[in-house]
């Protein structure tokens, strides 16, 4: 009669990971004025907003992690969302054999650990789906604020153009419309 023995291996797998999520686009402003001009209503604009300036560059960090940069000086406008987290998996495998060999043990534990492997990518890739959706949901938002900043730079824009063309007499605005009417006597 032979006997069964029974073989238990454990593997563990931890990692840190750091996933990231980001998408550019750019402003679509009118060059009502020089772009320098341009750039500091912009910078004005935005930093009415809680953006901090950095050089040529704004940018501002939701609560939520999403990072929101816009570069002055070409409008682009990057928004990116960073997580970071400890990942592990434990997986445990028990065998019976006949015979007990290295050989057997090893087998055992090179599936234990790739199976860790595995769940860990899986975890990963779980959280990469996630970044990516807190990401998408927070651009419908920020694309209707960086319209209303496009509006109010623009509107800007033409009063100063319009002081330089002559005297201003009368600026209507309707908030409903964004339409704007600027009566100058040049």
């Amino acid at each position: 009669m032979s006997r069964a023995y029974r073989i238990s291996v454990s593997e563990s797998v931890r990692r840190h990971v750091r996933v990231e999520d980001g998408v550019c686009t750019s402003l679509e402003l009118l060059e009502v004025l020089p772009k320098e001009s341009m750039a500091e209503l912009l910078a004005k604009e935005l930093e009415g907003r809680g953006f901090k300036r950095d050089g040529d560059k704004v940018i501002r960090t939701e609560e939520d992690g999403v990072q929101v940069e816009v570069d002055l000086k070409d409008g682009s406008i990057k928004v990116k969302l960073v997580q970071e987290a400890e990942l592990e998996s434990k997986v445990e495998r028990t065998q019976a054999l006949a015979e007990i060999t290295n050989k057997a043990k090893e087998a055992l534990r090179k599936s234990a650990k790739a199976t860790a492997e595995q769940e860990v990518d899986d975890k990963r890739e779980r959280l990469r789906s996630q970044v990516t959706s807190k990401l998408e949901k927070r651009l419908a938002d920020l694309q209707q604020e960086i319209d209303q900043v496009t509006h109010r730079v623009t509107a800007e824009a033409l009063k100063v153009r319009a002081s330089q063309l002559g005297e201003i007499e009368e600026i209507t605005e309707d908030p409903e419309t964004g339409s704007m009417t600027i009566k100058v006597r040049t």
